[in-house]
């Protein structure tokens, strides 16, 4: 047996556990020592544009909150909470005749006039969405767009001078800093929990979207229920959507960026749908068995099947057989990479395109078209 688990108790085994307890005790009071300096109290007064409705924690009145409790954290959570929302997803029952809860998730709330954003799975397949606001009042809301490969959705309820949250700048943020989820993990019996941790890491790709595009990490806890939530920074503003979390893993959530979220959240207020570029090829990423299948030498790149009548690639000269390497000096050698670099485009605008036709390299320049117009 071993002999740590075996040795007898005595003085020696008593003063050890006394060295446990006070060490204990000595670094948790060093920690609560020190919450107050952690996240200083670095929130600028808004501006009068800026709206939102006051909210402390504990039903502490305002002007009450003690020293230790004028943090960052505090104040954006008092900025944002009265903003997020619980989004229940209603489906018809088996007989057609009444509505069961499919699921439950949040949303934020982005502008003042009853539009809100929340992931597309949150809402999928609904008959109806009901809103939760703030105050515990209920109410049906409209899908007013939605854009399955950004995972998300935007709503809208007919009520006039809501509290909205404010986006930040995604593409600012650094591995480290802190990061604020709220929404309603486990269901509305607890909204608007929160959890804190640090940005993990930027720009993640994971298999998981049609559309590709970088994720942020956090180790925020994120469950299911705050899918749709905000993911906030220490300055009260949303700067991600909070949206996957991986199975089997602690401290591995994913959020989406809010520069995308906005892009995309306006486009779908806007037009009701995303407008994406595309080339209009249909095409079969090459390795060594599609490479004998189509009986050509190449063994990796994107070989084009087909091109699509009256479609950008087809009009610049790109023909089927062509083996597609790269899209605007970016290597292309899966759909994914081709999509990565389409992400970052715009529609009408001119991309050059690497194509191997007949064993010899030609580049060619292609006007991207709005894929739904096609």
């Amino acid at each position: 047996m071993n002999e740590y688990y075996s040795s007898p108790p005595g003085r020696g085994r008593f003063l050890g556990w006394f060295h446990v307890l006070a060490a204990a005790l000595l670094g948790s009071l060093l920690t609560l020592g020190a919450l107050p300096f952690m996240l200083p109290y670095i929130i600028p007064e808004p501006s009068p544009a800026d709206f939102y409705l006051p909210y402390i924690p504990d039903n502490i009145p305002l002007g009450q909150l003690q020293e230790h409790q004028q943090t960052a954290v505090v104040e954006a959570i008092s900025r944002v909470s009265p903003a997020v929302v619980g989004v229940t997803n209603l489906a018809r029952d088996l007989r057609g005749t009444g509505m069961i809860r499919a699921g439950v998730g949040s949303g934020v709330i982005f502008r003042s006039d009853g539009y809100i954003v929340t992931n597309y799975h949150v809402v999928q397949r609904a008959a109806q969405v009901v809103i939760t606001l703030f105050d515990g009042q209920e109410m049906e809301a409209e899908i007013l767009g939605i854009d399955p490969g950004t995972d998300l959705a935007v709503l809208r309820i007919p009520i006039q001078g809501l509290p909205a949250a404010q986006f930040g700048d995604s593409d600012r943020l650094v591995p480290g800093e802190y990061a604020i989820a709220i929404g309603n993990p486990g269901g509305l019996q607890l909204e608007r929990s929160v959890s804190l941790g640090v940005i993990s890491a930027t720009g993640r790709s994971i298999e998981v979207y049609d559309w590709v595009f970088g994720l942020i990490q956090t180790d925020a806890a994120i469950n299911p229920g705050n899918s749709g939530g905000p993911l906030l920074n220490a300055r009260g503003q949303v700067i991600g959507i909070n949206s996957v979390k991986l199975l089997n893993a602690e401290g591995l959530g994913f959020a989406i960026p809010s520069n995308l979220v906005r892009a995309v959240s306006e486009s779908l207020v806007q037009y009701g749908r995303v407008i994406r570029p595309m080339l209009g090829v249909s095409i079969v990423e090459l390795n060594e068995m599609t490479a004998r299948r189509f009986q050509v030498t190449q063994t990796a790149g994107l070989y084009i099947s087909d091109t699509l009548p009256g479609g950008p690639a087809r009009q610049a000269g790109i023909q089927s057989g062509d083996i597609i390497v790269k899209v605007a000096e970016q290597q292309t050698h899966s759909l994914r990479e081709l999509r990565q670099v389409l992400s970052r485009k715009q529609v009408g605008e001119t991309v050059r395109v690497e194509v191997i036709r007949a064993g010899r390299s030609r580049t060619i320049d292609v006007v991207l078209a709005d894929m739904a117009s096609q």
